[in-house]
């Protein structure tokens, strides 16, 4: 031990001593030797070694234990003196106790100067100690109370190794002090301290919300008796901290907290003038209880609102409603008596409260002031004024109340408020305008529109008011009212007044927005003075402007002209040419090319790069313009994005508003409240966006804007300097982002390839540009020292990441920008920027590691601390009782002063507040380059990505993650690097992630940070399922999975050991869901904790049954990635193999009902609150498997049935799941859900009843189906029930059936005979000595001995049935089949090619098509004498054939599930196989008939396919080609003219399939080449193939279209009339008309090469307009397209019609030619009969047979 710190040892022995004055001179000395420079670095030194208990080294903690020894000798001997003592030792006792307690806190503060010398746990121990004694706490607790939130709290590090029971015991401490009222203790500081405390709880630790429930309760219950607003505004401040900790798990308590407090809370609002910090956080808490109370402004509990007491919360809002008018109007007052200007709008946060309570009481019909409860009279008892207004007012109701605030004759001090109001609550509650208030409000705001310019600063506000108006106006259905014309007129008056207002400074932006928005939802129709507007001087161009141009560009064709021709001809003399158009005039003012070179404009740059235009918006208006078609070009080039998307984000959207929105959704999503939005309609837009249309440049525009642009350019090189900052260095940067977005735009619309892009003058001009701004970097260099420099670096680099971040895939336009703005890019500028990025985190490094030294410490010392440097690793999974921990930036420590707030807890190292303006311009540079370095690797950049990769992640080198700036340096790394464009070389993503387990051990115990880094570590995962299977690299990415899957591994195992909160568990859920994403099967997705391996799959179920509800929530809505993954080259979602889903089933299943079983261990007030929740979880997590899982519904069904017996769950809110299941799944309603499987719900039901005698049939839920009782659901459903029972022979069950129903059993026995039959038959035909087969088939023969039993049906009676309901009984069995992938070849049958693994299992009974064909067999066997086959019985009555065909039809049709739709086909195909087999017998008689159904049947479900084939769609589809072939294929060989009138239905409808995406193509090919090519010899093919429709001109079809081609020209080539002849020969099938498609186009072909006998046509035509073959071709073609018009696909039919139309011309066809015939069918009757009931006859015949082909 050095001397110095034994001379210290000796002093510290010294305290103990048992002299009094001795003591006292150990104290001096203490003070001197503890301030002394040696003593601290000796110390330092000791305490930095850790050295072990048993050694004999001094160090901060051994030197605090003995300081913790005097203090308790001391306080021994004031506590043992007595009590009764005169007023001069009184003050020397006080004195002493303060000296001890200073001289503990000048202690605490030099040891923790340069960092944390001192435990946590031993000081935090010693703290607590002190102040739970009485004494000790009346001695030093306002001492230890400063030393505590100064020296503790504010301390990251103490802050973060906090366990739960200390911070726990703390609280407990302090809100007891408050409660009690403890004196000695200022009570100011003890609500500081209460508000530090809570903050640390909630963001490092859960648990706690009981302690805090109640302690709120108490201390605000009673607000209105505090007489220091200090205190109510800690407390206020707390409480708003706490409750949003607690939203989501606790909403109910939350709500019963809010209804208590809130009166009293309303009084200090309204009664007690708290200061403005306190009324925003008085906003807060209302603000939280009405989204709480009413999330999305739910106003019911059916819609999801919740409040404990309903009667006292409507009363609360009522006295809301009052205070916040009242607080409205004495804004107003004071603002008439203010002097000089002052601010007239309230806050903002004010008016969204005042709408949204607005928004709860406007629709209650009644007066908003009829407030009877006595919490209304107890809030305004001391306010006269308000019984004076009520009086006054209450007359009126709701919107009356609005627009009587609205009168012209009010002062702007009090309309604008209720203006504010009025715009909030339109804009988040249209709906709540009723349509009979619309025109009132209208015109009210139209009149204060045209008074606005003459009175006062309204304007701006009825221009908000009005826009918000008008969007409303367009939701609403007021359009169809009796009002429309008035409303028409008003909106005009508006449209011109907003018109005049363009041009003032004051509203012309708003007036702007007004036009756009009324432009968008079409109030009034664009006119020429709106046009305008874009074409001179009314304004000068800027982002609301050159939206509001997009919006009408986008709604309107742009005129030619808006000069009226006396002004032409004045602009024709003064230019002596051509008028110039609107185009000219549009890109004349957005480039403002008007400005005179004569004066100073021309040293300034353009006003278009001066101003920020985000997202290219200005390049895609310019190129649009430049389109023939500006419309669909503008469409086109904006993509999805809206107008408003290029708007700036309101700086209302907070963090905390977003939070809020995001708590409300999740409320109404467990509530099962938040109803889905319906698909909308595919809308020209939409088209517009999906496809790519021609377009056609007008080139002397294009010329003229890449003049204007390279004008543009020229000026800004005549006014920019790199050294100077006269022109600003962004105007180079929104320069180069022009002349780049324009070139994109021409790139996106196929004028240009993007390397002809990269030659053009506009590129060359942007690189120079570029060369220029590098110039400015290269100088910056050595003036980092400058604020100036700084912050223009952080500027440019800011706008330079927006040039090139990729936000949305789908924007092509900004991406394709983004590539060619890094193009321009030189390898100096980022190797600049690389030594700049640098430079700025070398400087910052070094400012952190200076200790700031204070030679002189006084009683409060300023100190700073630094973080020592760790000794050595501890890793991620280690307990230890100190973690190394990071610190914050070095911060000082000041006394209080007055009555302001010191701390409010120890900021997160990730806080802005800790970063310098160095540190953000750094990060702003390094944003930048990590974009660049993320771009594509070989992009045609004059940079290599990759160097800049290494360069940045060599950065992590020279980094100490202790700093603040170097972490936020690594998370940004993190999140930018591993981009969604390219990929991260394992080396490179091994550097990345190298620092990964060392920061995470770091920052273990800090909660935020933790859950920072799992977010940051989101965009590396998903990069790892975008890096290519490469094999020699298979090593490196095994180590990169395995660092990622160990910090993953280590933060499960902190979790499970309560060392986590909710916060860093659910970013975990988030990561483990990235995982899932990346690897779906668990391939390599395991994680190691200490129970062992376990995939990741396993782990996102197992956090359903985590105690806090958000991350329950977020791994409920995350369950469906466990069912399926994501497609190749994101195809849509592929479902996992069967056996992941049924294990990933059940363990959701085991973990929500593990969770629920957890609820029953709470405390009784958290009781409702988790029992809420826990059925939520187990609801919500077993509806989306419902939703996502076809092979898992029916089971994932029962188990809700299961869960809402078994969990007591309410009977409302189960509806309200299966409703939104049911909607999802396509459902109408969920009772039509629960009988689509009642079959399979009965049986479990009933099979349930082994081990539980409860689940009897007359327990099962019928309620749920929609029945009131017993009774009903018997009635209705007894055809599932009985069939049942009969097998499981309870027919005591059936007789119970029969009693209430009053009906015979016997007689619903013979109703339900086919079901039963099919229960029965199948297990006669079952091969095999399988005992399971054999007990089920020893069970169906008891049964069906027992219902031959002449006390039942009987023999004879059971032979009648089958006779009469035999094709019932087919149908029934054909309902049966399920052919599974899995079973053995010989009991799958025929239809094997066609099943998958993933085929869901109907309703059970189900057998495979050999047991049912074999059933079939037996049948036949049994029932006919003659042993013929089941069809040939059939025939016999061939109604029993159609009848079963259009049954399986029939159940097609009612389906909306692919797969079941799937299994019927293949049902249709089985049965129809077997009738193709006898046709040659002719199917009694009805074999061409059965033909033509079984045709058409096919061609509709091949055609009504989705534009989407998943796997189980394709499969059908083969079904479908592969029947359509066999039917083909046995009408060629028994039938020879049976395909003759379909073939061109069959052929057109195959010719689609043909696609280079299609799975089918090749069937489709060889079933074509067997009809066209195969059958020479037939000759009513080799008649009906000239008549088809061309095959298409493409390779696939060479040898079909010669085939044709031959048999089609067989006598030589056509004429143009023979090919029109031709085509209208062709026989046409009304309802499929894309048949004709091909054939359109081949006439068009043949019109347009024929061009010259058109005119020969034209003669004729005149000659004979009746027989003209042009006047049948148009008819034709017309008709096509009134049949068109309403198919699905008749678009494409619509435009090959138009260019059909389109190479005929202008043809000047008479009104009587188009008259004649203007039905075919008619006319082709009265041309054939001439008797009118035979006509009558023929038109009626010829409906049915189109009836007949029709889908059904």
């Amino acid at each position: 031990m050095s001397l110095v710190l034994h001379e210290l040892l000796v002093c510290c022995r010294g305290l103990e001593n048992e002299k009094a004055t001795e003591r006292k001179k150990e104290v001096d000395r203490f003070r001197r030797l503890i301030h002394a420079r040696d003593t601290v670095e000796e110390l330092d030194r000791t305490s930095a070694c850790q050295v072990s208990k048993g050694s004999k080294q001094l160090t901060w903690d051994a030197v605090f234990r003995f300081l913790q020894k005097f203090l308790q000798k001391e306080t021994e001997l004031l506590q043992s003196g007595k009590a009764n003592v005169s007023a001069t030792t009184h003050a020397n006792r006080q004195k002493k106790m303060q000296e001890i307690s200073s001289l503990m806190k000048y202690f605490i503060r030099c040891a923790n100067q340069r960092g944390e010398k001192l435990k946590c746990a031993e000081l935090m121990s010693h703290m607590v100690e002190v102040l739970q004694n009485p004494f000790s706490c009346a001695a030093y607790g306002e001492d230890y109370s400063s030393i505590l939130l100064k020296n503790i709290l504010s301390v990251r590090k103490y802050w973060c190794e906090m366990s739960q029971q200390q911070w726990h015991s703390l609280l407990d401490l302090y809100c007891g002090l408050f409660i009690k009222g403890f004196k000695s203790i200022n009570r100011v500081q003890v609500s500081r301290i209460i508000y530090t405390v809570v903050r640390g709880c909630c963001l490092q630790t859960d648990g706690l919300s009981h302690t805090l429930f109640n302690f709120f309760l108490k201390a605000l219950s009673n607000s209105r008796a505090e007489r220091q607003l200090m205190i109510l505004e800690n407390l206020v401040s707390a409480v708003n901290v706490f409750l949003h900790s607690v939203l989501l798990s606790c909403r109910k308590r939350v709500c019963g907290l809010g209804e208590e407090i809130l009166p009293s809370l309303l009084y200090v609002y309204t009664q007690m003038r708290p200061s403005s910090v306190l009324k925003e956080e008085l906003v807060k808490f209302f603000n939280l209880q009405l989204c709480v109370h009413h999330p999305r402004g739910a106003k019911t509990l059916e819609t999801g609102a919740h409040a404990e007491d309903w009667v006292r919360w409507q009363g609360q809002l009522y006295a809301l409603y009052d205070s916040l008018v009242s607080e409205i109007g004495q804004i107003g007052s004071r603002g008439k008596y203010a002097t000089g200007s002052r601010h007239i709008a309230v806050q903002e946060n004010l008016i969204e409260l005042t709408a949204d309570v607005c928004h709860q009481l406007f629709s209650q019909g009644t007066h908003v002031q009829e407030v009877t409860s006595s919490l209304y009279r107890d809030t305004q008892r001391d306010s006269p004024q308000s019984f004076k207004r009520r009086r006054l007012e209450q007359p009126l109701t709701n919107w009356e109340v609005i627009r009587s605030k609205l009168q012209p004759h009010h002062s702007d001090f009090d309309m604008i408020p209720w203006l504010q109001v009025t715009a909030a609550l339109i804009s988040r509650y249209p709906s709540i305008l009723p349509a009979h208030e619309l025109m009132p409000l209208l015109g009210l705001l139209c009149q204060l529109l045209g008074e606005q310019q003459r009175r006062g600063e309204r304007g701006p506000y009825v221009l908000r008011c009005l826009r918000e108006l008008a969007v409303c106006h367009a939701q609403s259905s007021v359009n169809s009212s009796s009002h429309a014309a008035e409303l028409v007129r008003i909106w005009g008056r508006v449209w011109a007044l907003a018109l005049c207002g363009v041009s003032s400074a004051q509203t012309g932006p708003l007036c702007l927005e007004l036009l756009r928005t009324m432009v968008q939802e079409s109030l009034v129709p664009v006119d020429r003075e709106f046009w305008n507007v874009f074409s001179g001087a009314v304004c000068k161009p800027s982002l609301v402007g050159a939206l509001s141009l997009a919006q009408a560009l986008l709604k309107c064709s742009i005129p030619k002209s808006v000069h009226s021709r006396g002004t032409t001809s004045g602009v024709l003399m003064e230019t002596g040419g051509e008028p110039p158009t609107l185009r000219d005039s549009i890109i004349n003012w957005l480039l403002m090319n008007q400005q005179s070179e004569d004066t100073e404009e021309n040293c300034k740059p353009h006003l278009i790069i001066i101003r920020d235009f985000p997202l290219n918006v200005i390049p895609r208006i310019l190129v649009s313009l430049t389109l023939k078609d500006s419309r669909t070009g503008l469409m086109f080039l904006m993509g999805s994005l809206q107008p408003e998307s290029f708007s700036p984000q309101s700086s209302s959207h907070t963090e905390g508003k977003d939070s809020l929105v995001a708590v409300e959704s999740l409320y109404l999503q467990f509530s099962f409240d938040d109803t889905p939005t319906c698909p909308a309609v595919t809308s020209d837009r939409d088209r517009a966006c999906s496809e790519k249309p021609q377009f056609t440049v007008i080139p002397t525009l294009r010329s003229k804007l890449e003049q204007s642009l390279l004008s543009v350019t020229e000026q800004l090189f005549n006014c920019y300097s790199p050294d100077s900052s006269n022109t600003p260095h962004e105007c180079v940067l929104h320069c180069v982002t022009l002349l780049t977005g324009v070139l994109a735009a021409y790139v996106c619309i196929g004028l240009l390839t993007e390397e002809q892009a990269c030659h053009s003058p506009l590129f060359l001009k942007a690189k120079a540009l570029v060369h220029e701004f590098s110039h400015y970097i290269s100088t910056a260099k050595s003036k980092l020292a400058e604020r100036e420099t700084i912050a223009t670096i952080q500027c440019v680099m800011l706008l330079c990441s927006d040039s090139v971040c990729r936000r949305d895939k789908e924007d092509k336009v900004s991406i394709i920008s983004a590539n060619l703005f890094m193009k321009t890019l030189p390898v100096r500028l980022l190797n600049d920027l690389c030594d700049i990025s640098k430079q700025l985190l070398s400087s910052s490094s070094k400012k952190e590691s200076v200790v700031i030294e204070n030679e002189q410490m006084d009683e409060d010392p300023e100190v700073s601390r630094i973080q020592t440097d760790n000794c050595e690793e501890i890793d991620l999974f280690e307990d230890g009782d100190e973690p190394h921990h990071s610190t914050s930036r070095p911060h000082q420590s000041t006394e209080d002063t007055g009555d302001s707030k010191f701390s409010t807890g120890a900021k997160c190292a990730l806080s802005e507040e800790h970063l310098t303006k160095q540190d953000l311009a750094f990060l702003s540079v390094l944003g930048f380059l990590s974009l660049c370095a993320s771009s594509e690797l070989n992009g045609g950049f004059s940079f290599k990505p990759l160097d800049t990769q290494r360069k940045l992640l060599k950065l992590l080198d020279i980094t100490d993650f202790s700093q603040p700036l170097h972490l936020n340096m690594y998370l940004s790394l993190l999140k930018k690097l591993p981009a969604e464009v390219s990929s991260l070389a394992p080396e490179e993503f091994d550097a990345l992630l190298r620092p990964l387990a060392d920061v995470c051990s770091l920052y273990r115990l800090d909660q935020e940070v933790c859950a920072a880094i799992l977010c940051a570590l989101l965009p590396s995962i998903s990069c790892l399922g975008r890096m290519p299977p490469v094999s020699e690299q298979e090593d490196e990415m095994a180590h990169i999975r395995g660092a990622l899957l160990k910090v993953m591994s280590g933060f499960c195992i902190l979790g499970k050991s309560g060392k986590c909160t909710s916060a860093v568990r659910a970013a975990l859920v988030q990561c483990l869901l990235a995982l899932l994403e990346v690897d779906p099967c668990c391939k390599w997705a395991v994680l190691t904790l200490k129970g062992g391996e376990l995939p990741v799959s396993v782990v996102l179920s197992s956090h359903l049954a985590d105690p806090h509800h958000h991350v329950c929530m977020q791994a409920a809505l995350s369950v469906e990635r466990l069912f399926f993954m994501k497609g190749e080259d994101d195809g849509g979602k592929m479902m996992l193999p069967l056996k992941n889903q049924q294990t990933a089933f059940e363990n959701i299943y085991l973990k929500a009902q593990e969770g629920m079983r957890g609820q029953r261990n709470c405390a009784p007030e958290d009781s409702p609150d988790e029992m809420f929740n826990r059925r939520a979880t187990l609801l919500k997590s077993v509806s989306m498997v419902m939703s996502c899982s076809p092979v898992c519904e029916k089971q994932a069904l029962f188990a809700l049935l299961q869960s809402y017996k078994e969990n007591n769950i309410d009977e409302q809110l189960i509806k309200k799941v299966l409703g939104g299941v049911s909607r999802s799944l396509g459902y109408r309603e969920s009772e039509s859900l629960i009988s689509s499987h009642l079959y399979y719900l009965v049986a479990e039901w009933l099979n349930q009843k082994q081990a539980d005698s409860r689940y009897t049939l007359q327990s099962f839920p019928y309620t749920l189906l929609g029945y009131s009782d017993l009774e009903e659901f018997y009635r209705s459903s007894y055809h599932v029930l009985i069939p049942h029972l009969v097998f499981l022979n309870d027919f005591e069950e059936v007789k119970s059936i029969g009693g209430h129903l009053n009906q015979d059993w016997k007689q619903l026995l013979s109703n339900c005979f086919p079901k039963i039959m099919v229960n029965i038959l199948p297990h006669f035909a079952l091969a095999g000595q399988d005992a399971q087969v054999a007990q089920q088939r020893e069970k169906a023969h008891k049964v069906y001995d027992l219902l031959k039993d002449s006390n039942c049906l009987g023999k004879q009676q059971i032979d009648s049935l089958i006779r009469n309901n035999l094709a019932d009984i087919v149908v029934e069995l054909l309902m049966t089949l399920h052919e599974t992938a899995g079973e053995a070849a010989v009991d799958r049958g025929d239809l094997h090619k066609f099943s998958g693994e993933l085929d869901p299992a109907p309703n059970p009974p189900f057998f495979s098509s050999y047991v049912i064909k074999a059933t079939l067999d037996y049948l036949s066997k049994c029932h006919s004498a003659s042993h013929k086959s089941l069809v040939t019985i059939l025939s016999k009555t061939p109604m029993s054939i159609q009848k079963i065909l259009v049954a399986i039809c029939q159940k097609a049709a009612e389906t909306t599930n692919a797969y079941e739709r799937h299994r019927i086909l293949m049902m249709y195909h089985l049965f129809v196989s077997l009738l193709l087999r006898e046709v040659k017998d002719g199917l009694g008689g009805a074999w061409a008939f059965v033909l033509r159904d079984i045709i058409y049947t096919l061609i509709h479900h091949i055609n009504s396919r989705s534009a989407q084939q998943d796997e189980v769609s394709t499969r059908s589809l083969s079904l479908c080609c592969d029947l359509l072939a066999l039917v083909c294929q046995t009408a060629v060989q028994f039938c020879d003219d049976a395909l003759e009138s379909h073939l061109q239905v069959i052929v057109g409808t195959l010719t689609a399939q043909v696609t280079e995406q299609s799975a089918i193509s090749q069937k489709v090919l060889s079933l074509l080449r067997f009809l066209v090519m195969e059958n020479p010899e037939n000759r009513m093919l080799r008649k009906s193939i000239p008549l088809l429709e061309p095959f298409p001109d493409r390779p696939a079809f060479r040898e079909l279209r010669a085939a044709q081609h031959a048999l089609k020209y067989t006598a030589g080539a056509f004429t143009l009339t023979q090919e029109i002849e031709h085509f209208l020969s062709v026989t046409s099938c009304d309802s499929l008309p894309l048949a004709r498609l091909e054939g359109l186009k081949d006439l068009r072909r043949q019109l347009h090469s024929h061009k010259e006998q058109i005119g020969q046509l034209l003669r004729e035509c005149h000659a004979d307009p009746a027989s003209c073959v042009l006047v049948k071709l148009v008819l034709n073609l017309l008709q096509l397209c009134k049949i068109a018009a309403n198919h699905p696909g008749g678009r494409d039919i619509l435009e090959a019609v138009g260019r059909c139309l389109g190479e005929l011309g202008p043809v000047n066809l008479s009104t009587i030619a188009l008259h004649h015939g203007k039905d075919q069918l008619y006319a082709k009757a009265a041309h054939l009969f001439l008797d009118v009931p035979l006509q009558w006859i023929f038109i009626i015949l010829n409906c049915m047979d189109n009836a007949l082909t029709h889908h059904r």
